[in-house]
């Protein structure tokens, strides 16, 4: 198992984000502290992975890993197994690869990504994870 260790003090804002993409009804903020890539989602009413990414990522299902953490707003996860959950404000949640997403209701969908960060929303990323 390898360890990862923070070697550095390093503050970043999103205010001023190393990179940004704003795919269809979403935005992603993107910094790199150190070695690790760490991003803001945005998902607007009616933003749905297949419709709105999948023209993008070009996969059947998404293939990211997620780690994160819901700030505000719902999304529902449905994996190709047909396994769903619900994510709410002050849910953190683990998603591995192959799975559909969407947001529900009228309020944006707001996150923040530890894992998978950086290659999420990248035309042509197949899941590829990349740094920023």
């Amino acid at each position: 198992m390898s360890v990862n260790l923070v070697s550095a003090m390093a503050v970043k804002s999103f205010d001023a984000p190393d990179k940004k993409r704003c795919p269809d009804k979403a935005e992603f903020d993107l910094v790199t502290v150190n070695d690790y890539s760490v991003a803001r989602l945005i998902l607007g009413p009616g933003w749905r992975w297949s419709e709105c990414i999948k023209p993008l990522e070009q996969t059947d299902f998404c293939q990211h890993n997620h780690l994160g953490f819901c700030v505000s707003g719902v999304m529902e996860v449905e994996s190709s197994g047909g396994d769903r959950s619900t994510i709410h404000a002050n849910d953190t949640y683990a998603i591995p690869p192959g799975h559909e997403e969407w947001v529900v209701g009228p309020e944006p969908f707001v996150a923040v990504e530890f894992l998978g960060a950086a290659s999420f929303g990248r035309r042509g990323s197949r899941g590829v994870h990349v740094r920023i």
